[in-house]
């Protein structure tokens, strides 16, 4: 069972690393994912993952820490779009 997943992984990885333009979408698409759990309130979305993300849910408030990650995906999904269309 491992080793097959191992192999699998392996071979998404090499796919990857043949297509950038196909693992770009991938992860714009992730990150638009995650941006729609956010806008919905999914908790798992935009929960903190460490003390750091914990501390900035401390001190802005539930509603602010959801507002600013929303605006950090944004950016990460901006410039991904804008590498991915000068690239490709």
């Amino acid at each position: 069972m491992q080793e097959s997943i191992s192999n699998f992984s392996e071979k998404i990885s090499v796919f990857l690393d043949k297509n950038h333009d196909i693992a770009f979408l991938i992860f714009i698409g992730v990150f638009v994912f995650l941006l729609i759990g956010n806008i919905l309130n999914w908790k798992w979305t935009y929960e903190p993952k460490s003390w750091v993300g914990y501390h900035w849910l401390e001190l802005l408030g539930p509603t602010s820490y959801r507002f600013w990650h929303a605006v950090s995906l944004v950016l990460i999904i901006i410039i991904l779009a804008v590498i991915y269309f000068t690239t490709y």
